[in-house]
């Protein structure tokens, strides 16, 4: 098993505490021959690094957030394959028609709960209606609780995942003819400035990486993660897609919008 001092220095995260309570599922899961859940959410820079490092530990490490790229996770640990969650996924509809609602709003609605931000996973917005992530403990507090967003009110109801539609993230596809995988040459790329202006806004810590604020400008990206660039909105990297005829990389990212 892992040592914890290694274990906690292996993740960029703020809460240690959260980190070691990680680490003590990890050690009942291996005492105990049982699956074992976190009890919140956690974000790429968390359960990426868990994910990777599984193969020196002695259980597996898995992570469901139930949206197919969803960033924020419940991650268990077993050692056999996990095929169930703890996980409902509820439906919140805006139910006034003169009033649009954003991300924003529904968030703030949920916060206004008491509900901490990592109680509950990814929102995906789709026309008047908002599909949230929760534990299954969670659900019918919020379901009783929660009547308005805002000044609008609301219907909340779980989704059949297995019946109905799961909605995905709505991407713009942005490619990409850069030099490099440096994270100074993709920033630059992705807001059209300079490479000076690029590493101003890295250094500015304006730049975020699996949600971690990254200042190394050397940094090199690796498939799949996600850069966060303030005031430019987010990307996922999706990996290389070519080469040009003068050697540079032709690169695909997905734009969260």
């Amino acid at each position: 098993m892992i040592d914890k001092a290694v274990f906690l220095n292996l993740i960029e995260y703020e809460d240690k505490n959260r980190l070691s309570n990680i680490y003590g599922k990890l050690l009942f899961a291996e005492k105990t021959n049982s699956t074992v859940y976190t009890e919140d959410f956690y974000p790429p820079n968390v359960w990426k690094v868990l994910e990777r490092v599984s193969g020196s530990i002695s259980v597996n490490v898995y992570s469901n957030g139930v949206f197919k790229d969803a960033e924020r996770r419940i991650i268990s640990f077993s050692s056999d394959e996990v095929w169930y969650y703890p996980i409902k996924l509820l439906k919140i509809t805006n139910l006034s028609s003169f009033s649009v609602l954003c991300h924003r709003d529904y968030l703030g609605a949920l916060m206004a709960l008491g509900l901490k931000r990592e109680k509950f996973g990814d929102l995906i917005i789709k026309d008047e209606t908002c599909y949230l992530p929760v534990k299954e403990e969670l659900s019918e507090y919020i379901i009783t609780n929660l009547k308005g967003v805002g000044a609008c009110p609301c219907k909340v109801e779980v989704v059949d995942v297995y019946d109905e539609i799961i909605p995905d993230f709505n991407f713009e596809e942005v490619f990409l003819i850069i030099t490099s995988n440096r994270l100074d040459c993709i920033v630059s790329s992705l807001t059209k400035l300079s490479r000076t202006k690029a590493m101003e806004i890295i250094q500015n810590s304006k730049v975020l990486v699996d949600y971690v604020v990254v200042k190394d400008k050397d940094k090199t990206v690796e498939d799949g993660a996600i850069i966060t660039i303030r005031g430019y909105g987010k990307f996922k990297y999706i990996g290389q897609s070519g080469v040009t005829g003068s050697g540079r990389k032709r690169v695909l990212f997905k734009k969260f919008v």
